[in-house]
């Protein structure tokens, strides 16, 4: 389930997919009964969450001009705050995000105070709230209403409550209450640990994962250390397990302080964090995996031979480069802590119920089957209850490299303009481009065999009304192809998916 699915609502979903609509159009003025067709709508309930979009806007902005207009009609230029500002906006109106808030920054949190202080009754959060209690029971995580918070595993908990809160707020705010200066010692710390703190959007990241630590730990709810993390962290001098002592204002135990300790630096290796190559942490990471005997560098060296040969057998250098090899290795180091489903922010955003491709297919297969034998490997049993997440997750990181057209079925492009060639000069030039158009002067003869026809009449939409057409009219510019290619690669992406 995707995150907005998760924390709103019907009523907020809709006007935040609404929005999103409205946000997304590259018209100026948009006909509200266009809206209600292509969002399935009627007329009435459209103007009415219209209306309700408009006042939310002018909440974000106190300047906003009205985008309603007379004779049914939406002004899109007054369009003034972005998705991830109204997202947040209507989060602070969702329950979900509102009681994760409270337990958070609440000295006392119960739910009798919860459910006094935003006017619901427990019955109301206990619905609005049940999705995401059903996604978070996949970790083994539970709400608790007692004392307002959640129970289970702590390291699983601060994962899932920075995904939730990061996918909420984007970085415009970190709405946990914490010290300032004591967040920025931490962090100046610590962040060259992190891949992170080399990217903007990494340090705002690690920003929010501090914060969650910190008003976790003020609140006694403590990290343990996880013997599995012994090969990588114990007794390596690049870990610095002394420093935090100095760094919290409150009483620690020596257990306590190893176990929190730990908990950064696993965070710097339970995600495919590396995206930059002259990264001093990532060149690290390499040699901590390698320099000791343990199951995650074994397994992760074992799938980089078998993917040289059979995924990459023209490409085998792939398997060799430092980005990869470390994103697979900070892959499989999470599940091999875990043993068990964690939470992802990758689950959040990307549609579980999507088609795949027949490349992405093949690929996807081929790295099932590997770890449907692998796992029988005695060396290798801290796969054996997580092996389809890892595979869903190795497929993801090496998509961008494996080739998929042979696997695929080009479109066919029947032209059918005006024998000139300056007219058509352009077209056949931006075509040839595509690696996955085949295109050819409209033939007659073919009858249906076009994937899609491009004509500047709109003739053939009588003669051939089920083949798709795009009516290009002249002059066209280089900005009338863009609409062209986003049909070209909507029909592409249908043609090649997967119904298996």
């Amino acid at each position: 389930m995707l995150y907005e699915e998760l924390m709103f609502d019907a009523s907020l979903l809709l006007r935040f997919n609404i929005f999103k609509y409205l946000n997304q159009s590259t018209k100026k003025i948009l006909a509200i009964s266009q809206l209600s067709e292509d969002l399935d709508l009627n007329y009435q309930q459209s103007v009415i969450e219209l209306n309700e979009v408009d006042q939310e806007l002018a909440e974000i902005r106190p300047d906003h001009e009205t985008i309603m207009m007379r004779a049914g009609k939406l002004n899109l230029e007054n369009l003034n705050a972005t998705v991830d500002e109204y997202r947040y906006h209507l989060l602070q109106q969702a329950v979900p995000f509102q009681f994760i808030l409270y337990f958070l920054n609440d000295a006392n949190p119960t739910i009798e105070q919860f459910c006094e202080k935003y006017f619901v009754s427990r019955s109301t959060v206990s619905r609005k709230i049940d999705k995401l209690k059903k996604h978070l029971k996949r970790f083994n995580i539970r709400f608790t209403y007692t004392e307002a918070g959640m129970s289970g595993d702590e390291r699983l908990i601060r994962l899932a409550l920075f995904d939730l809160l990061w996918l909420g707020t984007r970085g415009i705010e970190c709405p946990i209450n914490v010290d300032k200066h004591q967040l920025t010692k931490i962090i100046d710390t610590y962040k060259d640990y992190f891949p992170l703190s080399q990217t903007y959007f990494g340090t705002q990241e690690i920003k929010l994962f501090t914060s969650i630590n910190m008003v976790r730990v003020q609140k006694k709810k403590f990290t343990k250390y996880d013997p599995r993390y012994n090969f990588l962290m114990k007794d390596n001098p690049y870990y610095d397990f002394t420093s935090l002592r100095d760094l919290i204002d409150m009483p620690m135990t020596t257990r306590q302080l190893k176990g929190e300790t730990s908990f950064i630096y696993f965070l710097a290796h339970y995600s495919p964090f590396y995206t930059i190559r002259d990264d001093q942490s990532m060149k690290q990471a390499l040699h901590d995996f390698d320099s000791r005997p343990n199951p995650v560098n074994d397994f992760v060296t074992e799938f980089r031979n078998f993917a040289k040969k059979v995924l990459f057998p023209d490409r085998p250098d792939i398997m060799d480069d430092p980005l990869v090899v470390s994103n697979m290795l900070n892959i499989t180091f999470g599940y091999f802590i875990f043993r068990q489903p964690f939470p992802s922010m990758i689950e959040l955003v990307l549609d579980p119920n999507a088609k795949q491709t027949r490349g992405e297919y093949i690929l996807f297969q081929n790295i099932q089957n590997f770890m449907q034998m692998t796992k029988e490997n005695p060396s290798y049993s801290f796969i054996s209850s997580v092996h389809p997440m890892i595979t869903r997750a190795f497929k993801r990181l090496l998509l961008p490299y494996f080739n998929q057209f042979p696997y695929a079925h080009n479109l066919k492009v029947g032209i059918a303009l005006e024998h000139n060639a300056i007219f058509v000069r352009d077209l056949y030039r931006f075509l040839e481009d595509l690696r996955f158009i085949d295109a050819e002067p409209y033939d007659v003869s073919l009858k249906d065999d076009y994937d899609l026809i491009i004509s500047s009449s709109s003739l053939l939409r009588k003669e051939k009304p089920n083949i798709p057409l795009f009516q290009l009219d002249f002059p066209y510019t280089k900005n009338e192809l863009v609409p062209l290619y986003l049909e070209l690669r909507n029909i592409y992406d249908k043609k090649n998916r997967v119904y298996e």
